[in-house]
């Protein structure tokens, strides 16, 4: 009964996700990184936006004996991580680029920072890049660091493979906590925008927009809706 109410309470809160973001999810190969919508199950190909990511994302494994870089594989709707060892309970994936825009004759550069993180169960973590999202010891309770510090007041958005969303705010010490309900993959999105400006290997910027995704799977609970089959647009 505590679970049924749990649902309907989380099912109050529901909406639909809409931004892009990198995501991680483990396939029969290693590790599958997805760019798109993961609510929606959207996921951008190439030829498309996928091609975009240049240089491709770089990952690493994380476990008992220390970290391990993956190798990468750009697929036509996924980029494949492989060689994780057995044991590997954290993969976490990145890639950092300076793009310019220009507006009424003034350009501007931003550094973009598009991460994702799986973990394969709630056990604490330290935080690995810059604005990350790790587990604290239990289900549904989570911590949002920037620059390794805890981040007070982050929007927060929990999301379904079926697509529900829930928004929430991290406390002063950067945590929070949520109901999962439903069996099956769930994603956490944070987002952050740092007007600091600086340099990227020898490219400048004049600030730096982040967004982050951590990814986990529950066993048990409610039966879930069906996943949405895969959408690709075509760009």
């Amino acid at each position: 009964m505590r679970i049924v109410i749990a649902a309907l309470l989380w099912l109050s809160f529901a909406g639909a996700a809409s931004a892009h973001a990198l995501w991680l999810e483990p396939d029969t190969a290693g590790y599958q990184l997805n760019f798109g919508e993961f609510g929606a199950n959207l996921r951008e190909g190439s030829p498309g936006l996928l091609d975009r990511f240049e240089p491709m994302p770089a990952a690493k494994a994380f476990g008992a004996s220390g970290d391990l870089a993956l190798k990468a594989e750009k697929k036509p709707t996924s980029f494949q991580f492989a060689g994780a060892p057995e044991g590997t309970g954290s993969v976490v994936a990145e890639q950092a680029r300076v793009t310019e825009r220009t507006q009424n004759d003034k350009v501007t550069r931003t550094l973009g920072r598009y991460s994702a993180r799986y973990v394969a169960d709630f056990s604490e973590r330290r935080p690995l890049i810059p604005l990350d999202i790790v587990p604290t010891g239990k289900p549904g309770s989570f911590k949002v660091f920037y620059d390794g510090k805890p981040l007070p007041k982050a929007k927060a958005e929990v999301v379904t493979e079926f697509g529900w969303t829930k928004e929430l705010k991290t406390d002063a010490n950067g945590a929070f906590e949520v109901e999962l309900p439903w069996k099956g993959t769930y994603a956490v999105e944070v987002s952050l925008v740092d007007n600091t400006p600086g340099t990227h290997g020898d490219a400048p910027y004049d600030g730096m927009r982040f967004v982050t995704t951590l990814t986990f799977k529950i066993a048990d609970g409610l039966a879930a809706p069906s996943r949405p089959p895969i959408v690709t647009p075509k760009r």
